[in-house]
């Protein structure tokens, strides 16, 4: 009986002590927990204290900076005024400051712009011959650039005009290229072309007339009826590529290039195509001012104007030496209109002189 009692008071006392045990152990959690709560809250009441205190000490100093402005302000205001009310003497040797007035720039004076192709000396010399026109100032402007544009125009055309052949040369070409004969190579595997009898044609109004149509009358068409000219025009194109064939070797396409003008005539130079001026000498084209002796003045405006028109004239190489004397004749009966205001605003001397003579000459 002993040993049986004993275990089981021994178990007792062991879940006795089990349950004890627990039971201070969750009484120590129980405790901790609350510590940590407490202390937990006394944080976030510090916390909270602490930002509330600085929010205060934000609005207080906000407060401080707004009346200390206020306070500069009412001072600066009231020493604004007390200088306004202080007076001046008359004669303040105090050098204030003043706005600038800015005055509006002028509008610039809008000036003819003539689309030319003439150089800038050429315009001075024609704005300083018409200054001296009071009364026609545009006018006589607009009419000498007018002249010199057409200058510019005829030599731009002439520069720029097609090549024409020499007859003459072109024919001793052609002949000289149709002498030469050219063998050409017959292919061997051409079969032969037969050669047929030549066809005897007899005449076929030697016979006697059978006389039947004697006393017929035929209404003739009259001839004085002129057909449509596109009609003879075409009929005349159609014959011509009738008769003309394609070069059939390099000679006869070079005689064809040299009638349409597309080839150089032989010999070479470098006067091809100025037949005209052949008999003429260089001179002629270069020195132009003894065509101003007989009614240029000798110094001036228009002096000074004709010698820019003499030296352009005369480094043209399109012109012809009658176009050039065309176009000094042109001026010379320009300014000869103009004489009597010439000689009053003092361009000219008052000099009755006879009629010049033609430069054409």
């Amino acid at each position: 009986m002993f040993p049986t009692s004993m275990a089981t008071s021994i178990r007792n006392t062991k879940m006795l002590l089990r349950r004890a045990f627990s039971i201070k152990r969750n009484e120590i959690l129980a405790r901790n927990l609350c510590f940590t709560r407490t202390l937990n809250a006394n944080e976030d009441q510090d916390k909270s204290k602490k930002v509330v205190e600085e929010k205060k000490n934000k609005a207080e100093l906000k407060e401080a900076k707004q009346k200390e402005a206020k306070a500069k302000l009412n001072m600066l205001l009231e020493s604004m005024s007390k200088t306004t009310q202080k007076a001046y003497p008359s004669e303040s040797k105090l050098s204030l400051a003043t706005p600038k007035i800015r005055a509006k720039p002028a509008k610039p004076v809008k000036q003819p712009v003539f689309n030319t192709k003439i150089e800038p000396e050429m315009l001075q010399a024609v704005e300083d011959v018409s200054n001296m026109l009071s009364k026609e100032n545009e006018a006589l402007k607009n009419s000498l650039i007018a002249k010199l544009e057409d200058v510019a125009d005829e030599s731009e055309r002439a520069r720029l005009e097609p090549f024409k052949p020499n007859k003459q040369k072109t024919e001793d070409l052609n002949s000289l290229l149709n002498t030469l004969k050219v063998d050409g190579k017959k292919p061997k595997n051409k079969s032969p072309a037969p050669k047929l009898a030549p066809v005897k044609i007899e005449d076929m109004y030697g016979a006697q007339p059978s006389g039947i149509f004697s006393k017929a009358h035929f209404i003739e068409e009259s001839s004085a009826v002129s057909g449509l000219a596109t009609w003879d025009m075409l009929y005349e194109k159609e014959l011509e590529l009738a008769v003309t064939h394609p070069p059939a070797n390099g000679f006869q396409q070079m005689i064809q290039w040299t009638k349409q003008g597309k080839v150089w005539q032989f010999p070479i130079d470098n006067e091809q195509g100025l037949d005209e001026e052949a008999q003429i000498g260089f001179h002629e084209h270069v020195f132009l001012e003894p065509h101003l002796k007989p009614w240029c003045p000798r110094r001036g405006p228009v002096r000074h104007f004709m010698e820019l028109v003499v030296v352009g004239l005369s480094k043209n190489p399109y012109l012809t030496v009658e176009q050039k004397k065309e176009h000094i004749n042109w001026f010379r009966d320009f300014f000869e209109a103009k004489r009597s205001i010439l000689i009053d605003t003092g361009a000219i001397p008052d000099i009755t002189t006879k009629s010049s003579p033609s430069l054409s000459t």
